[in-house]
């Protein structure tokens, strides 16, 4: 009998699926915005025939049996800590956006594999729940190479708060606690975007990062944030509504109209990174970490690569750990591999490192766009990285989409625009012509894992830009295009194991130009998702200042003029 666990992303917000095989591997995990190209996919089933179907086609065609795993245990609610009374209400906080949260999750939950036997008619389809932290918890254990770890969520919310700490013995996950109550860094970070005239539920929480480098923290503005939520014990703690307007009141001289410049809200930006990084603090400091000790971070708030950059060294840990895709799209793996670890009692969670665990391009469209041509010269030299780096020294901005995409939110080079990061004016470049985007949004460098003690400071391994370190100052200068207003740079490293093409186009662009770094961005336009099928590539090659495009073996390279 073949069991296949199908894990699906249940939150109303940026639904996924996942595939683990009946020997605990992860063979497939994608978010549904990618296929829908709509950003977040607010309200789409996670479960999408047309994209779920597919995937069960290619890799569970001996299926006799499916269990359907959902990320969250229940429809999700507030409740009280036991025996205390009055505790505040996240419908109290902020009612019209708990209400249409809720109501997000409530239809993605009760019809949670719901397309599964219509897909696979006359295979047998169970259907289970697990804790929305434990699912998070599960991926970050999973991804990691580490047997032990402390593993710490921190989120909008889960079940009954925003913060979970497991321990991870042998790769086994037990709950050390949770918070409760609607006490919430994920919140609080929401607040703050909106404050700067961006949009939380676009998740723009990204522009906010990026802004807060070219602002200085104001301390009144620190510590009003600081004053609507606080840390007891690692569990984070919060007000009523009243603090919240009055908070809203006292920012309102560092807040931004959407109409203003974007500049206005710097400081404000610099503040709530500073207070978000001083309260996660207090959460760290509670962890008990020894000196030496390995860090599993998951949950949404793990995307923070500013204040993530700076853990291991400050906290004395032995190395700190993010999965791919640490927000909710990633509890899709989570909740299966909880399937498949549930029916295989006392087995370890299985180590699956490979981000790169979506679609591929479809033959059948690579092969049409070189039969009807109209693009430019067609070469079969997509895989030639020698190639790509001589167009790219050249100053060629080039779209790549080869191999399986990367799951989770950051390109990591299989769909990714590559640039020369030496031309100071190819950040402006890039921002204007191809992306579309504020001029002030920084690109990542990729660097291989060998080299990037070379180029940054504290640096370990970041295979997928979860960290952002401070550039070693003799390098930064050869590099400005990667190099942020802060001195910062959200590497990725990139090994021959785990993208051999990848590493090949390092050092070839390396011999054709003296830098072993690689400008990366993802292969989009602002606004929307990393492209998904060939078509969607292709609009982005002939609509924007893109040069190039390759396609799996495929080199396209526009017509000049």
């Amino acid at each position: 009998m073949s069991v296949y666990y199908i894990g699906l992303s249940v939150t109303g917000h940026d639904p996924a699926f996942a595939i683990v095989d009946s020997a605990g591997r992860l063979v497939f995990a994608e978010a549904t915005e990618r296929y829908l190209q709509d950003k977040r996919a607010w309200g789409a089933a996670p479960d999408h025939f047309d994209h779920l179907a597919g995937p069960l086609g290619r890799y569970c065609a001996d299926a006799t049996r499916f269990v359907v795993a959902a990320s969250w245990a229940r429809v999700k609610h507030w409740e009280q800590v036991p025996g205390e009374e009055g505790a505040p209400s996240a419908d109290i906080i902020d009612p019209v956006n708990a209400f249409w949260l809720r109501e997000h999750q409530r239809r993605a939950f009760e019809h949670f594999g719901l397309n599964v036997p219509r897909i696979a008619p006359g295979v047998s389809v169970e259907r289970r729940a697990y804790d929305h932290h434990l699912c998070h918890a599960a991926y970050a254990a999973a991804s990691s190479p580490f047997e032990d770890a402390h593993c710490l969520i921190v989120d909008g919310e889960g079940e009954v708060g925003s913060v979970s700490l497991y321990a991870m013995r042998e790769r086994r996950l037990t709950r050390r606690w949770r918070s409760w109550g609607p006490g919430s860094l994920g919140y609080l970070y929401g607040f703050v975007t909106g404050r700067c005239g961006f949009d939380w539920r676009r998740g723009e929480e990204w522009k906010v990062m990026g802004l807060a480098a070219f602002g200085r923290p104001v301390p009144e503005a620190v510590e009003s944030l600081k004053r609507l939520v606080w840390i007891e014990n690692g569990r984070p703690r919060t007000g009523d509504a009243s603090l919240w307007n009055d908070a809203g009141i006292a920012l309102g001289r560092w807040s931004r109209d959407r109409s203003e410049d974007v500049m206005a809200a710097a400081d404000l930006a610099a503040s709530g990174q500073a207070a978000y990084g001083a309260l996660a603090d207090e959460v760290l400091a509670a962890i008990g970490c020894a000196p030496g000790d390995n860090l599993l971070l998951g949950g949404g708030c793990a995307l923070n690569s500013s204040y993530n950059g700076t853990l291991r060294t400050r906290f004395g840990l032995g190395a700190v750990h993010v999965p791919p895709a640490p927000a909710d799209d990633g509890n899709a793996a989570g909740a299966a591999l909880l399937a498949w670890q549930e029916d295989n009692e006392g087995a370890a969670l299985p180590y699956c490192p490979s981000p790169y665990l979506g679609s591929e391009p479809d033959p059948k469209a690579v092969a049409g766009a070189i039969a009807h041509g109209g693009f430019g010269r067609v070469s079969e030299r997509g895989g030639d990285s020698r190639r790509v780096a001589e167009l790219l020294a050249g100053g060629a901005v080039i779209g790549v989409m080869r191999g399986r995409a990367e799951f989770g939110p950051r390109a990591l080079g299989d769909r990714s625009i590559l640039a020369d990061p030496r031309p100071p004016e190819m950040k402006d470049r890039l921002n204007r012509e191809v992306k579309g985007r504020e001029p002030y949004r920084p690109f990542a460098p990729i660097v291989a894992e060998e080299e990037a003690e070379r180029w940054f400071e504290d640096a370990g391994p970041s295979p997928y830009m979860s960290f952002a370190h401070r550039w070693r100052a003799d390098k930064a200068k050869r590099v400005p295009a990667v190099v942020h207003a802060d001195g910062t740079g959200r590497l990725q490293t990139v090994s021959g194991e785990s993208n051999p093409w990848l590493c090949a186009l390092l050092r070839d662009f390396d011999e054709a130009s003296g830098v072993p770094i690689l400008l990366n961005t993802s292969l989009n336009v602002m606004g929307k998702p990393i492209v998904h099928g060939v078509e969607d590539a292709l609009a982005i090659l002939m609509t924007t200042g893109l040069d190039a495009l390759v396609v799996d073996e495929v080199l396209i390279e526009k017509s000049a003029g």
